[in-house]
């Protein structure tokens, strides 16, 4: 069927453009999509080499020389790059940049991280090309999910500025679909409050983390409500059984994961089968083991990316601080590799008694299941203990405490002291993510911690 021709604002036709080159992506084998971010890193490498005085000096080092490298020369020089820690970025971000003759510095933005490593850091990226792309790239997850913006959606964030708008953005504007919108700080309002918002706006779609998600879920089962949703879209943080579970219960609605970081933007997105795809066209994502070599599927490893359109500020083999591992590949048919598993920050790693370090979700995924903990901590102390921080609605039973050891006993952990601690609330502090697993100086004698005597 032949239809009118319609014309779009500049904007949104360079979003469209994107997107169908995106589509070719989808339909590609492993082998092409390889060759094309291969041929994207070696336009990058050279144009770094060429106007960064930090990466020519580290590029120089590997053996590359951007006056006479092929695709080939660049994987080499690439796989022999040691990687880009937040410290080092955070130290040479001022040579880290590679501005160019002709580049218009009012359209440079900066993205911040949340610093919740401890180490903040400041990432410029050139608005021109990172916008369209971002945009165009959340204009495929949409697709991919069916989702219709002419529907309301709600999103409810930490730190976030109340605002009401009569589309989802302006490229939805742009292209008739004015679905209304409303954004709510997290901060603003106590859960049964928030609650009683959605219940009177009704929203088709909610945007939120994953465990504003749950513990909504929660509410609206102990008050036993219903809000029916098409989906809720994840940001923000790892998302676990337990929030898949609560969710489904409250909302008949899936929880649809999106990995993203500030410096870079999309990482990865779930397809309706709730594989997490990498974003192949934007990104060269590696999961690498302690001696930076690659992790074969199933083996959780540290997360090391490479934005292939980050030639304000390159960003080359920059480790995010989290652990992930491989996934077989998908049966929805997109060839982009899937990863199997977020376990969450480098940092949320236990030390054992006998010196190994496990992910701490481990015990997340099975502790989220027991019905009586509606979310949890857990702080290790200097001399090796652990300590679980339990926010329940009723003190945990012994039965329920038996439980937990047992969990921590499955994990390799059944030698190291634990301390259980139930409390009606548990004080996140204000940063988007939450911090399910601390550090904490000193002894825990020293800081009136209780023994737990089931598990002594």
């Amino acid at each position: 069927m032949i239809s009118p021709l319609r014309f779009y604002p500049p904007q949104a036709a360079q979003i469209l453009m994107l997107y169908h080159q995106l589509q070719a992506f989808e339909q590609a084998s492993p082998a092409q999509l390889l060759s094309v971010q291969q041929n994207q890193l070696l336009s990058l490498l050279k144009h770094a080499e060429t106007h960064s005085t930090f990466w020519q000096e580290r590029l120089r080092a590997a053996g590359f020389d951007a006056r006479s490298a092929n695709t080939r020369d660049a994987v080499d020089a690439f796989q022999r790059l040691p990687t880009l820690d937040r410290e080092s970025l955070q130290e040479h971000s001022m040579t880290m940049r590679a501005h160019w003759p002709g580049l218009d510095q009012r359209k440079l933005i900066v993205a911040s991280s949340s610093g919740s490593t401890g180490v903040p850091v400041r990432v410029e990226k050139d608005a021109s090309t990172y916008m369209p792309l971002y945009s165009a790239i959340s204009w495929q997850e949409g697709l991919w999910h069916q989702r219709d913006p002419r529907l309301p959606i709600a999103v409810i964030g930490t730190g976030l500025q109340a605002a009401k708008a009569g589309s989802w953005g302006h490229m939805y504007s742009a292209m008739g679909l004015n679905g209304p919108s409303e954004v709510r700080a997290a901060e603003s309002a106590s859960i049964s409050e928030h609650l009683d918002w959605l219940m009177a706006t009704r929203p088709a779609y909610l945007k939120c983390s994953p465990n504003l998600a749950a513990e909504l879920a929660q509410c609206a089962l102990d008050r036993s409500v219903t809000l029916p949703l098409k989906h809720i879209i994840s940001q923000w943080e790892r998302v676990t059984p337990r929030h898949r579970e609560l969710c489904q219960r409250a909302f008949s609605a899936p929880v649809v994961d999106r990995y993203s970081c500030e410096e870079a933007g999309w990482l990865a997105l779930a397809c309706p089968h709730q594989s997490l795809h990498v974003t192949s066209a934007s990104v060269l994502l590696e999961i690498v083991d302690d001696n930076s070599q690659p992790c074969p599927p199933g083996v959780p490893g540290r997360v090391l990316i490479t934005p292939l359109q980050s030639f304000a500020m390159p960003l080359i083999r920059y480790e995010l601080g989290d652990i992930a591992q491989w996934g077989n590949a998908c049966t929805c048919g997109l060839p982009m590799p899937v990863i199997g598993k977020l376990w969450g920050r480098v940092r949320h790693m236990i030390d054992t008694p006998d010196g190994r370090r496990i992910p701490m979700p481990f015990l997340g995924d099975e502790l989220g299941k027991l019905p009586a903990i509606r979310s949890f901590r857990i702080q290790q102390y200097q001399d090796g203990t652990l300590e679980l921080l339990a926010e329940t609605a009723q003190p945990l039973t012994e039965t329920e405490k038996t439980l937990i050891n047992a969990i921590f006993a499955r994990n390799g952990l059944g030698s190291a002291p634990l301390l259980i601690r139930d409390q009606q609330q548990i004080h996140w502090g204000t940063t988007r993510k939450r911090e399910e697993f601390v550090r904490v100086a000193g002894l825990a004698s020293q800081q009136g911690a209780r023994y737990n005597p089931s598990h002594e």
